[in-house]
């Protein structure tokens, strides 16, 4: 390396040092180009070699690209030795998964291999298949990039016995800190919205919005279910209306009070408080005095569901904490 292009790379690499680590994962590497035509590639003057190369082409062609793997009895052996960390050997187990887990439904007519395939080697009873692997970039999924994918087989009487690839198996996505998977700021906020509207649709007898309130099969004590909750606040709204009608007056207010916000996972949570009911506006000189109905505590269960906080189960006769 002269003294000109050693300093050129050393430039170079400071450069993708000040980078973040985004921009500097980019491939350095010319494309990767797969040969214009693929089958010529499977042929080969020797006998032994020219057998093992097609069958490696039928494995290519009609079982990784056509997915007829009724036929796989007819490439590769029963015991066929898998070294891919993710598939399991034998001729049984291959057919299994691709028909019966993956579903791979198969191409009737089957002519030409269509494969990105660059290289095929073969010595002795190996055939080894390179070819094109395209990725997306994580930061840009807009753009992308080539690599080299590569099979190998040995071959057994004309049938793959063996196979190799670089698979590996799938990282675990890292966990969230634990402050960003439960009793976000956001969770909390909606959470806060969630309960003072109860009290607002309970008080105001808007029956549609409350039993929305709840997950499908949320509950207030015995009532169970949305339809059953939507009856509760009707009936509860037609006998004031009735009571009204005799003149009698009536404004109801429930309170929520001494709020505790217990968060048991990512969407799920306990809110325990105190409540009261009251009804009337005024003193106790006033023509509406204000008189408690009910009181006492309570914790209901919330959940998650499809992003948005609902009420699970509403129990305002918790037995009291000791």
């Amino acid at each position: 390396m002269t003294r000109s292009i050693r300093l050129a790379f050393i430039a170079a690499v400071g450069v993708l040092m000040t980078l973040p680590a985004a921009a500097q994962m980019r491939a350095l590497s010319d494309p990767v180009v797969a040969h214009p035509d693929p089958e010529s590639l499977f042929n080969s003057k020797d006998k032994a070699l020219h057998r093992n190369k097609q069958a490696a082409l039928h494995i290519m062609r009609e079982l990784l690209q056509c997915n007829q793997w009724e036929r796989a009895g007819e490439w590769l052996s029963d015991k066929y030795i898998q070294h891919n960390p993710m598939a399991a050997s034998g001729l049984k187990g291959v057919q299994e998964y691709f028909i019966n887990v993956a579903k791979r439904k198969p191409t009737p007519t089957c002519t030409k291999l269509t494969s990105p395939v660059v290289a095929v080697q073969a010595e002795g009873d190996f055939v080894t298949v390179l070819a094109v692997r395209e990725y997306k970039y994580a930061d840009d999924p807009s753009k992308s990039y080539t690599t080299t994918w590569f099979d190998t087989w040995r071959f057994v009487n004309g049938k793959a016995d063996e196979h190799w690839d670089p698979a590996t198996l799938p990282a675990p996505a890292p966990a969230a800190p634990a402050a960003a998977r439960v009793g976000t700021p956001e969770d909390r906020a909606a959470i806060e919205k969630l309960m003072w509207t109860y009290d607002r649709m309970l008080d105001t007898s808007n029956a549609d919005a409350y039993a929305k309130l709840f997950t499908v099969d949320g509950a207030f004590g015995q009532t169970k279910g949305r339809e059953a909750l939507h009856k509760m606040i009707v009936d509860l709204a037609k006998g004031q209306d009735e009571r009204r009608a005799k003149g009698e007056k009536i404004t109801m207010r429930h309170f929520t009070m001494n709020q505790y916000l217990e968060f048991t996972g990512p969407t799920t949570a306990r809110y325990h408080y105190y409540h009261q009911t009251v009804f009337g506006t005024g003193g106790a000189t006033s023509p509406d005095p204000a008189r408690i109905a009910a009181a006492g505590n309570g914790v209901d269960d919330l959940v998650k569901v499809d992003g948005q906080w609902l009420i699970k189960y509403r129990n305002v006769a918790a037995v009291d904490d000791k």
